[in-house]
Parts: C-alpha cells; structure tokens; sequence
C-alpha cells in the first residue's frame, strides 16, 4: 500500500483539479453547460461545440501549471509527479495546435471576405493574413505563447529529472566507493597486539 501511497496523492490532486475546472466553466458560462452541447454565438452565428472539448483543454492547462508550481519545492524529485506533468505537458501542446489551426479556419471560412475564392488550399500566406481579423490574430498569437511557455515548462521539467537521476546516481557511487574503502581498511589494518596482562600481587606483612 506505501508503494502506491504517492500515485493515489497525485491522482487525487487531478480530482481536484477537475472539479475546480467544472467549477470555473460553470460560473463563466452558466449551468446549460452541464447539457451534452453548448452553444457560442458569435457574429449572429452559432457555434455548438460538446462540453468536453471545452473542459479538457481547460483541465490540462490547470494541471499543468498547478503541477509545475507545487512541485518546485520538492526540486521536480517525484516520479509520479513528473510523469504527470510530461503527459499533460505534451497534450497540452497538441490542444493548443488544434485548436490554433481551428480558431484561423473558422474565421476565414464563417467570417472571411474570401472563403468562395479562391479557396484555402490556393491561399498564399499574405491572403491568409487579410482574410482574418485582427482579434483572431491576436488569439492566435496568445496561444502560440502559452505553447511556446509549456514547451519550456516541459525541458525544464525534464532537465531537473535528468539532473536529480545523475545526483542520485553520484551520490550512490560515493556511497558505494566509501563502503568499498572502508572494508579494504579494516582487512588491511593489523590486529592491535594486546598487552600481557600482569597480575599484581600483593604483599601482605605479617
């Protein structure tokens, strides 16, 4: 049970995280989002997305920071904790792609002055530009930072792991070499020679 002690800490670190993430979600977008779709509005348009796809990128950015943050004063030596951090580190990084790439393509194709022609695999690079907004712009960017800050996030992560493993491995063969000394010493050390004894004897006058 001691063995399995820490992953059950850090598995209900993550309940807690997602518990405050509904939370959170809840009181910014109301109760209807507990239902099975939720719907945007966007340019008297509407945008109905399922729930999770809101939860989940919300869910992994909150646990991995709240990892990172609270595993600095343990110098990123938990294994469980690490771990977790890599994976939603790396799921984190590819959400916040897709969901890059979706945020500029329904822009140009809802929103856009060009989505008839000529099409979006014809469009070169300055096309692209003018075909979408300036706010999206600015969400895209902002998203590219947070990824570019997560990507750091995850090498210094890993850094750490890397520098506490050749710690641990130094510090073993130290121990190693100082158990190795020691017993070369005392199978290399004469016996002390102990001293006749001499009994005293005491004269008695009569």
């Amino acid at each position: 049970m001691q063995k399995f002690k820490p992953l059950l800490i850090e598995l209900i670190w993550l309940g807690l995280i997602l518990n405050a993430t509904v939370l959170i979600t809840i009181f910014i977008f109301g109760w209807t989002f507990l239902s099975n779709h939720f719907d945007i509005r966007l340019h008297e348009t509407y945008f109905t997305i399922s729930s999770w796809k809101i939860v989940l990128p919300l869910f992994v950015f909150f646990a991995f920071f709240i990892f990172l943050v609270k595993e600095i004063r343990h110098q990123f030596s938990r294994k469980a904790s690490n771990i977790i951090m890599l994976i939603a580190g790396s799921i984190l990084i590819l959400l916040i792609a897709t969901i890059n790439k979706q945020v500029i393509i329904s822009e140009m194709v809802y929103f856009g002055d060009v989505t008839v022609y000529p099409p979006l695999s014809a469009m070169n690079e300055t096309q692209m530009k003018k075909a979408i907004s300036p706010a999206v712009h600015v969400v895209s960017n902002s998203l590219t930072v947070i990824q570019f800050i997560v990507t750091l996030g995850l090498l210094y992560v890993a850094f750490k792991m890397g520098s506490n493993k050749a710690l641990a491995i130094t510090n073993g063969s130290n121990d190693n070499n100082n158990t190795t000394n020691n017993a070369t010493n005392n199978i290399s050390r004469p016996p002390k020679a102990q001293a006749p004894q001499v009994k005293s004897v005491e004269k008695t006058n009569k």
